[in-house]
């Protein structure tokens, strides 16, 4: 139980270390001329094309297509909040506010989402520490927004936009977790092919537009590192831990996104933002230490 929980944990912190990349290389690509609809499509759909000739040469095609007919209600109902609303509001929120900011408020409200909807799907009332962990993310999503440039319109919509790609985030974890989908190469690529034909429709109606020959590297990074891998260890942690540990644990990503923004991007977060980060961040210790007294009395 302490091994599978230990190797959730580094998968887990693995996930938010790739993810920590994705509001830096988004805000490459967007000083490229590229929308923030191209980009959460290019990404997932180059990453699509990856898994295809990785499944193809391991001799897997009929696997995951037995996989798909099996699962494939449960698939496009994960995908939907896991890359359409993850990947587009959170890609959008990245022109409104800095990359510590979005990464914050996603999982801040991601948090939230997880213990309430998790409960719900569990027909249970919420534990005491889970009502800690909701209080301390709200706080900090408070002194967030309360820090938004005075209201100003960008800074609050960028909020709003991060704000629920964090709700599609926390109910993919949960769903996903009930769902069983299994954590190899074979539900990522499920996931992608449902996820790439819902990020479609918004790249679709802002107008459709091929990435230059310089983007194109980028999006080749940004398929990779977050996408393929960072989604990978995601999945892979569920099938090892509860997805509120996971969720915890990947709380850890802030930390990366916004020592990753500063030395690539020169982003400064304000005081306020790093308070109502580090409440949000507190989460992961009370939550995780609370977990592992339940592990060792086990």
């Amino acid at each position: 139980m302490k091994n599978k929980r230990l190797l959730g944990g580094v998968l887990a912190t693995l996930a938010a270390l790739f993810n920590g990349t994705v509001g830096v290389i988004s805000v490459n690509l967007f000083a490229s001329g590229m929308s923030s609809e191209a980009v959460a499509f290019y990404k997932c759909f180059i990453a699509l094309i990856a898994l295809s000739g990785v499944l193809l040469m391991s001799g897997q095609w009929s696997v995951m297509c037995s996989y798909l007919r099996e699962k494939w209600r449960y698939i496009s109902l994960c995908a939907f909040f896991g890359f359409f609303m993850l990947y587009n509001f959170e890609t959008a929120a990245y022109q409104f506010i800095n990359v510590a900011v979005v990464v914050f408020c996603l999982f801040g409200a991601s948090t939230v989402t997880t213990f309430i909807f998790g409960a719900v799907l569990e027909k249970r009332s919420l534990y005491g520490i889970e009502v800690i962990s909701i209080i301390l993310s709200i706080a900090g999503l408070l002194l967030i927004f309360l820090d938004a440039g005075s209201f100003e319109i960008d800074s609050v919509t960028g909020i709003f936009f991060a704000v629920l790609s964090g709700i599609g985030y926390g109910m993919f974890l949960v769903l996903s977790k009930r769902f069983d989908l299994g954590g190899g190469l074979i539900a990522v690529f499920s996931l992608l092919l449902f996820g790439v034909v819902y990020l479609a429709v918004p790249f679709i109606l802002t107008g459709v537009s091929l990435p230059t020959a310089a983007s194109l590297p980028v999006l080749i990074l940004l398929a990779l590192l977050p996408t393929i891998c960072g989604f990978w260890c995601t999945v892979k942690a569920l099938t090892l831990m509860n997805s509120q540990s996971v969720q915890l644990i990947e709380l850890t990503e802030p930390i990366f996104a916004l020592i990753i923004g500063f030395i690539v991007l020169g982003q400064v977060t304000t005081i306020m933002q790093a308070i109502g980060g580090a409440l949000i961040m507190v989460a992961i210790l009370v939550h995780e230490l609370s977990q592992n007294k339940v592990t060792e009395t086990a």
